[in-house]
C-alpha cells in the first residue's frame, strides 16, 4: 500500500507570489488550490466560522481539494484561568479552563458542509504547551472524542513529557482505541517544548505532517501567539529526514498530508512543492533500482 500524498500550507491569505496582481481574497483559495490539494485552515483556532463560511471555502474549491481544520483554540484548553501562570509542576487543570458542550455542537455544525462535500481531511487538535500527559489529559481526549463522535482527528501535543517513556505507549493505546490520529510535527530542537516526532501512526485513514521550522527564538512565541508562524525557510538539508518518514507513512495509512506552516508563506509552499519533488524522486529511484541512493 502506497498512500496518496498532499502538501500544502498553513493558510492561503498570507501567501504573495502566486496570486496575480488584484487578485480578490474571494479569488485566492481558487488560486491556491491550482498550486496544493490541501490546505491548514488556521483561522478557525481563533474562532468558529458559521457554516455559511465553510460552504463558500467548498464553492472555491475544485473537487478533490481537502481541508485540515486546526480546532478552536478554546476547545484545545488555550483559554487560561484569569491569573493563571505557567508554573513548572503546574497542571493544566489548574491553568486551563474546559469548554463547554455547546463549543464542540458549534464546531460540528461548522464543519457540516466541508464533511458534507468529502473536503474535510482531518481536525487537528493542537494542545498547548501545559497540556501534559497523565490520567487527566487522557480523560480530556475521551471527551473531545465523545463530543465530536465521528469526526476525523488528529492530535499535536506540545509538552514533552506526551514523549517520555513513562507515558508514550498508554498515550499511544489510547489514541488507537479512541482513533485520533497522531501529528507528526517538527519542532525546533532548541526550544523547551521539544519533543521528537512520534514514528507510529494510531489511524488507518491519514497521518498528517507538520512542519513548524527549526527558529526556537520565533517558536518561543508560539506560546502566546499560537496562530502566528515561526519564520524559519526550509532548505534541502532540513526536508531530507522527512523524505524517508513520509515514505514510511505512506505505507502505513491510505492517505498522507503534509503543511509547513514556517513563515514567510511563499518560502513555506516552495519547500512544500521540494518536499514532494523529493519523495517522488525517491519513490522513482527505488521502483527503478530497488533501492534508494
Amino acid at each position: 500500500m502506497t498512500a496518496e500524498r498532499r502538501y500544502g500550507v498553513r493558510g492561503w491569505q498570507r501567501l504573495h507570489d502566486i496570486y496575480p496582481p488584484r487578485t480578490r481574497p474571494a479569488d485566492m483559495l481558487n488560486v491556491y488550490a491550482q498550486h496544493a490539494r490541501v490546505v491548514e485552515a488556521e483561522n478557525v483556532f481563533s474562532g468558529i466560522p458559521k457554516p455559511e463560511r465553510m460552504q463558500a471555502w467548498v464553492d472555491q474549491t475544485p473537487d478533490g481539494f481537502e481541508f485540515d481544520v486546526v480546532a478552536f483554540g478554546g476547545l484545545t484548553l488555550y483559554q487560561r484561568r484569569p491569573g493563571a501562570a505557567e508554573r513548572p509542576r503546574t497542571s493544566w487543570t489548574d491553568v486551563a479552563v474546559e469548554p463547554p458542550d455547546v463549543l464542540f455542537d458549534d464546531l460540528r455544525a461548522s464543519l457540516a458542509p466541508l464533511r458534507a462535500a468529502g473536503r474535510l481531511g482531518a481536525v487537528i487538535l493542537q494542545f498547548p504547551p501545559w497540556f501534559e500527559a497523565g490520567d487527566a489529559g487522557r480523560a480530556y481526549l475521551g471527551r473531545v472524542r465523545e463530543r465530536l463522535e465521528d469526526l476525523p482527528l488528529a492530535v499535536e501535543f506540545r509538552h514533552p513529557s506526551w514523549e517520555l517513556p513513562a507515558h508514550r505507549d498508554t498515550a499511544l493505546e489510547t489514541l488507537i482505541e479512541l482513533e485520533i490520529g497522531v501529528v507528526f510535527a517538527d519542532f525546533p530542537t532548541g526550544s523547551a517544548d521539544w519533543l521528537p516526532a512520534f514514528d507510529t501512526a494510531t489511524v488507518d485513514d491519514l497521518a498528517i505532517v507538520r512542519l513548524h521550522g527549526q527558529n526556537a527564538e520565533a517558536w518561543a512565541r508560539t506560546r502566546t501567539t499560537p496562530v502566528e508562524p515561526a519564520v524559519y525557510t526550509y532548505d534541502d538539508d532540513d526536508l531530507a529526514p522527512w523524505v524517508g518518514r513520509i515514505r514510511a507513512l505512506s505505507q502505513e495509512v491510505a492517505e498522507v498530508h503534509v503543511l509547513v506552516g514556517a513563515a514567510p508563506p511563499d518560502a513555506a509552499l516552495a519547500a512544500a512543492k521540494a518536499l514532494a519533488a523529493a519523495v517522488d524522486a525517491a519513490d522513482e529511484a527505488e521502483a527503478r533500482w530497488g533501492y534508494v541512493p
